[in-house]
Order: structure tokens, then C-alpha cells, then sequence
């Protein structure tokens, strides 16, 4: 079972702000799961620079897809417990962060990125901002 507490500390956008303060601040919220070993993960939107340093990192095994769909989710890991010093610069951080996670804390920040933030529409986010 997956514990979820909404980050009620993240500002949102003021009603009536513009569109793109809006994106941007439902960008930035995030939310805290705990996983079925108890540890408490804490999970934002990244940046799209992560995503591009990511696929750079990857280099030749970016081109496998399953490869990239198994590891984009974990950018959105921002703490795990209450350590928040999370880096993915390199392979060796990427793999590191894998096994500290294990199958359960993975398993668990996959279904938090699905349930919480869905599948990225960059499309309908380029829309919202052009408002």
C-alpha cells in the first residue's frame, strides 16, 4: 500500500494568474509516498533541462527506449526520507539511486509519477503558455 501526502508548503499559482504562472506552479507541486518498505519518497515534476541532461547522460542507451521509460520516472525523486541530496549527473549516480531504491522504492515512484503527475502532454503545456 502506498501512502500519499500532498506538499500543502509548495505556493500555488493565485486564481486569476496567468496561464503560465498556473503551469508553473502545478509543475512545481509535488507530493511525498511512502513505499512498502516505509520509506517516505518525495516526488516533483522535473525540470525539462533533467530530462535532456538525462538522455545526454544515457548517451547510446537512450536509444533504447524501454531503457528510458524505466528510467525518467526517477527524476521526479527529489528525497528519499529525509535525505534530499538525490543526483543523477552520471551512470554510475543513475545506478546508484536504482539499487537504493530496490524493486520496491521504484516500483513505488513509478505508480507515484502515473497517479500524481500522468504521462507528460508537452503539447497542451506549450498551449497553456501561448494563453
Amino acid at each position: 500500500m502506498t501512502k500519499v501526502t500532498l506538499n500543502n508548503n509548495t505556493a500555488a499559482a493565485a486564481p486569476g494568474s496567468s496561464p503560465s504562472a498556473q503551469v508553473l506552479a502545478k509543475a512545481a507541486a509535488g507530493v511525498t509516498i511512502t513505499d512498502p518498505r516505509g520509506r517516505s519518497l518525495r516526488l516533483a515534476k522535473p525540470g525539462i533541462l533533467a530530462q535532456y541532461r538525462l538522455i545526454e547522460m544515457l548517451g547510446t542507451a537512450a536509444a533504447n527506449d524501454t531503457y528510458v521509460q524505466m528510467v525518467l520516472p526517477l527524476l521526479y525523486v527529489g528525497a528519499i526520507d529525509d535525505d534530499t541530496e538525490i543526483s543523477m549527473m552520471t551512470k554510475r549516480e543513475l545506478e546508484a539511486l536504482i539499487q537504493r531504491l530496490d524493486e520496491d522504492g521504484v516500483a513505488a515512484v513509478m505508480k507515484g509519477v502515473a497517479e500524481h503527475f500522468g504521462a507528460p502532454d508537452a503539447e497542451a503545456n506549450r498551449a497553456q503558455l501561448k494563453k
